[in-house]
């Protein structure tokens, strides 16, 4: 059995395009998360949960310092943004490295918090944004692992459209 590692140790920020190279920390990207509900009922010797659907879509920004182009960015809850986060995957195995992978998430949504400024003697100034995602994507080495828009009732993993029988009820 051959045992491969993945490390991420990087990745730049771009906003509508926009490269963000060291300016922010750290990011939190939107990943869906499912909702499940319990289901009990008579004659059921116990409980159990099943899917309800996905919950709402957060990412979170911090950002190393204040950037003007950043903030005014951040400041309009009206105004929808792109954003694209890019990093390399590093597999390793006993032989050393022995790939890197591209990993690109892709998302849309709109700042629901710009972030307040932290300031703290002798250390640099920071501040979270919070963004309010609605669409978000997920590829590794140009393979598509999942996209989900709530817009348009969309969830695709590995390929499969999770949603389509659904949408199809519904008669979308």
């Amino acid at each position: 059995m051959d045992l491969s590692i993945n490390r991420i140790t990087n990745a730049n920020i771009y906003v509508d395009g926009i490269g963000l190279l060291g300016r922010a920390e750290e990011i939190e990207v939107a990943q869906p998360r499912h909702r499940m509900v319990d289901h009990k009922g008579l004659g059921m010797a116990g409980a159990a949960e099943f899917w309800a659907g996905v919950d709402k879509l957060e990412s979170r920004i911090r950002w190393s310092s204040i950037y003007p182009e950043a903030q005014v960015l951040a400041s309009s809850p009206f105004q929808s943004h792109s954003f694209q986060v890019m990093g390399s995957i590093e597999q390793y195995t006993s032989q050393g490295r022995s790939a890197e992978l591209s990993l690109v998430y892709l998302m849309t949504g709109v700042f629901k918090d710009a972030g307040a400024l932290s300031f703290k003697h002798q250390e640099n100034t920071d501040a979270q944004s919070v963004i309010s995602v609605y669409h978000t994507e997920l590829y590794v080495s140009g393979v598509q692992i999942f996209l989900y828009d709530v817009m348009a009732n969309l969830y695709v993993v590995g390929g499969v459209d999770q949603l389509a029988a659904f949408r199809a009820n519904l008669g979308e």
